[in-house]
């Protein structure tokens, strides 16, 4: 009976440290998407009008990220 007690705080516990990562994901998604919208602020597309930077992202959109980026090395 001990051992299936100690196996339960076990099972407990891994679900305990999950979600503490499954946290610092979340976080670490955020701090992400804080850093990137940085980036396109101080980039050429965030000093662009809207209406160009709109149009690159549905151009990107459909080259796709893979291809825009080869082209872009290419060049």
């Amino acid at each position: 009976m001990a051992r299936k007690g100690s196996l339960e705080a076990e099972r407990q516990a891994i679900a305990k440290e999950r979600q503490a990562l499954e946290a610092r994901e979340a976080k670490l998604r955020e701090s992400e998407q804080v850093a990137m919208a940085e980036l396109l602020r101080k980039s050429a597309l965030g000093k662009a009008p809207f209406e160009r930077v709109e149009a690159f992202f549905a151009a990107l959109g459909k080259l796709g990220l893979e291809e825009a980026e080869r082209r872009l090395r290419a060049s």
